[in-house]
């Protein structure tokens, strides 16, 4: 999230001013149309994998709501579903291949595979949040796992009919919060309900209780015949409930898993994952862990690999305190033939920042792990970037040449630098740079090319320049001191235009122009989320519900607002109400004030809209 510090901030523009080398601009293009998702980048952290029996196919579940199908030879992807917008739970094949499961916290979806055809939609199975499912391995019954209400302490599970959606039965578990994982037997007659410190056993499809084991642990196992149970890392005969393996390690072991014909068991930690062979519980393989955890752990189909998630995992570590390693989003395939050879399915870069158009919307820029990034966005393939890390400022020359990273100027085909400048932000020409003098209370104008001063301001204490408006007439420059003094400036007269006075709660120095001249969109730091729309003409005042950021449309009909449930909402200018409601940011793995926050939104001249989540994911929509 962004903080404010004592540093000259650029509330950035999508929109690129004319300079007066430009040609004339054609009419901006109009966003009357209703906006409907175009493309993404980045899929934000690992929910959960699986692959299809016959091994082609791997699908990855995320936190942002997309359902991805990669080849699994090669990691090609071959498909993205948004069907599941938001955090996802869980994903499965059944076992003849014929249909694909996924869900997320509201809903539960089943296509059939290959074709990717509708099944079945369960709505709300559980009306506060799913967070485990399975199917049986016959297919004829799913599982859900949730609650009915977000603080609920009632632990539900909820057994469903496949052919024709019909609920067969509900097991309750008072004082649990939350069901871990689910996990059938290999006759389907009985299902594993893990709860993180102990492993009920309930009957299919009545769901009524069978049996209470002493296993902990987020991911249970069963052995190909039935007869054993594993869940953090300790290994159990169900029949006699006698320990067969007991746990190795003082470490929490959340992930277990056997192999399809039960000679081969692995279990995971932050250390490491261990590959035993059952028949005599030996060590076979130990594969370290670089970063973070495993989080789910299955064998293929041949026992040649092991296939590792390193994704989201909400334990934390050792059943202490502290928090375990952020969830990550990428998948091992360990051989188990030749140990060292490991492949990585990476489900993109993790995006941060602010996103930023090219004044002709060619041209999207970003962070992506860590990075200044720019991409295409006729195709989103990347291109060549200036090589700095976490840039704060980012602005297009008109003619798309250079490019402007915090306070140095690049040529954008070679990355060279090419003038540094002293701080502050630059006219959408990049004739003219503005900037503070700290200590003496001014804002001062220079010429860039030669490095002239050209006007300066007085100004107060703990003032910030926050960005020139589109045409670069206005400079609009806000102090911080018990409130937010907003102030704009006319460049050529030498004058305030206008000067509004807010309370924190009610914007901040984070400043949008209305292409049009009429409006101003004032947003705040991110421990008061807010956005007051102000008026140019009369002055007007309109508070809009929290968001971290806002931007208008080319044509300034349309005001998109970033809140804190992962929404961007457009509301109109004419009167300032909600046209539409996007959905499809999910949720951080990382710990977060407000991990569901849209953190950033611009529109490009073309009238395509991007937004960043705090789901580490960039999402295009377009209206046309």
């Amino acid at each position: 999230m962004r903080r404010i510090g004592i540093i000259t901030v650029l509330a950035l523009t999508a929109l690129g001013a004319c300079s007066k080398d430009s040609p004339p601009e054609e009419p901006p293009v109009s966003s009357a149309a209703p906006f409907r998702p175009c493309g993404a980048i980045g899929a934000g952290a690992l929910a959960a994998s699986a692959v299809s029996p016959d091994g082609t196919v791997l699908a990855a579940a995320t936190l942002s709501g997309q359902l991805v199908l990669y080849r699994y030879s090669d990691g090609t992807r071959l498909n993205t579903l948004w069907d599941l917008p938001g955090q996802q739970v869980g994903v499965f094949f059944s076992k003849d291949g014929r249909l694909l499961v996924a869900a997320n916290r509201m809903e539960t979806r089943v296509w059939s595979f290959p074709d990717l055809t509708p099944v079945r939609t369960f709505k709300h199975p559980h009306t506060g949040q799913t967070t485990a499912l399975a199917i049986s391995p016959d297919g004829a019954v799913l599982a859900t796992g949730g609650v009915d209400s977000e603080n609920s302490q009632i632990a539900l599970v909820r057994i469903w009919s496949m052919t024709d959606g019909s609920l067969q039965g509900t097991w309750r578990r008072l004082y649990e919060a939350r069901v871990e994982s689910l996990a059938f037997a290999p006759d389907g007659n009985t299902l594993a309900v893990a709860l993180g410190h102990f492993v009920a056993l309930i009957h299919v499809p009545d769901a009524s209780e069978q049996r209470i084991l002493s296993l902990g642990g987020q991911q249970a196992s069963w052995s190909a015949d039935g007869r054993l149970l594993a869940a953090g890392g300790v290994v159990m005969n169900v029949d006699t409930s006698k320990v067969v393996k007991p746990m190795e390690t003082s470490l929490r072991l959340e992930t277990t898993t056997f192999s399809s014909d039960g000679s081969l068991y692995a279990e995971g930690a932050e250390a490491g994952v261990t590959v035993y062979r059952t028949a005599d519980w030996t060590k076979l393989h130990v594969f370290p862990v670089r970063e973070g955890r495993p989080s789910r752990l299955a064998f293929s189909q041949d026992n040649t690999e092991l296939r590792v998630d390193m994704g989201a995992s909400r334990f934390s570590c050792n059943g202490a305190s502290p928090q375990c390693p952020n969830g990550g989003n990428e998948i091992l395939i360990h051989s188990l033939q030749t140990p060292a050879t490991t492949r990585t399915f990476s489900l993109g870069p993790s995006m941060t920042g602010e996103v930023t158009f090219s004044p002709d919307g060619s041209l999207l820029a970003t962070t992506a792990d860590n990075v200044l990034s720019i991409w295409k966005t006729s195709d989103l393939s990347a291109v060549v970037a200036p090589p700095v890390r976490n840039p704060w400022n980012i602005q297009f020359s008109p003619d798309q040449g250079r490019i402007l990273v915090d306070s140095t100027i690049h040529d954008l085909a070679t990355g060279q630098e090419l003038q540094r400048l002293n701080g502050g932000v630059l006219s959408p020409d990049f004739r003219m740079s503005a900037r503070i003098e700290l200590g003496e209370n001014k804002v001062l104008l220079h010429d860039v090319a030669t490095g002239k001063l050209l006007k300066e301001f007085a100004t107060t204490q703990w003032t910030f320049v926050s960005g020139f408006s589109p045409d670069g007439r206005f400079l609009t420059v806000t102090g911080l001191s018990g409130g937010v003094d907003l102030r704009v400036l006319d460049v050529a007269r030498g004058k305030v235009r206008h000067s509004f006075d807010l309370e924190l709660k009610e914007g901040g120095p984070f400043v949008r122009f209305s292409p049009n001249g009429r409006w101003l969109a004032s947003t705040g730091q991110s421990d008061f989320p807010s956005v007051m729309v102000l008026g140019l003409e009369d002055e007007r005042r309109t508070a809009l519900e929290n968001g971290f950021t806002a931007a208008f449309s080319p044509d300034s009909t349309v005001l998109a607002a970033g809140n804190a449930k992962a929404e961007v909402l457009l509301w109109r200018t004419s009167d300032f109400l909600v046209r539409e409601r996007l959905s499809g940011h999910g949720t951080s793995a990382h710990d977060e004030q407000y991990p569901q926050a849209v953190i950033s939104v611009a529109f490009a001249r073309t009238g395509q809209l991007a937004t960043l989540g705090a789901d580490r994911t960039v999402r295009l929509w377009c209206s046309q």
